[in-house]
């Protein structure tokens, strides 16, 4: 290369092997092995003399404490739990999913197991699983839509991501009951 020193003893600063020839911001002497340029100087200590025994690696705020009954570094918050229940009721609306298949399948296997299904939703346990997934839906629909407003950037202050935190729950319960309600009313309890 043109206007590059050829050698080894051009400056201290070149070197002529490898990738990068010539442009290495470190001294040569300091590449070897011993003594580093800035002991050489006479300022600081060598890098050799540094500790070679690994660091502990640092624990996560979540799983510190200052002891055995003193409390946690990381303080729980709504946010926290509504962004696991998002999680949460995410893998309960598979759960609804393959109920929504087994509907089907007894509604095209013909009235009989139609009417056992029926049955067995319409028991006391089924109830609760048709109640745990309604309370899932609302509370997923919501929390999404909270998603798509953080996607476009809005909402992070933390006392905006509370309150609507607080919000979905409300809407949640709100949604469920009605749509309880509802069905109470209209005979499909």
């Amino acid at each position: 290369m043109a206007g590059l020193p050829s050698g080894r003893d051009a400056s201290p600063w070149s070197h002529t092997e490898g990738i990068g020839a010539a442009r290495v911001d470190t001294p040569r002497a300091a590449l070897k092995s011993g003594g580093s340029s800035r002991q050489e100087m006479g300022g600081g200590r060598a890098m050799t003399d540094a500790k070679t025994t690994p660091r502990e690696r640092p624990t996560s705020p979540h799983l510190m404490t200052g002891g055995l009954g003193s409390p946690l570094l990381w303080r729980w918050h709504i946010t926290m739990w509504t962004s696991i229940l998002h999680r949460a009721t995410g893998c309960a609306l598979y759960v609804g999913a393959l109920i929504a298949a087994a509907w089907a399948i007894s509604l095209a296997q013909g009235p009989d197991h139609y009417a056992a299904f029926k049955s067995l939703l319409g028991s006391l346990p089924g109830k609760v699983v048709m109640l745990g997934l309604t309370v899932c839906v609302f509370y997923h629909l919501a929390n999404g839509v909270r998603h798509l407003v953080w996607d476009a950037g809005v909402g992070f202050a933390p006392k905006t991501a509370t309150a609507v935190s607080v919000a979905i729950l409300a809407f949640t319960a709100a949604a469920t009951a009605a749509i309880w309600a509802i069905a109470a009313m209209t005979g499909a309890l």
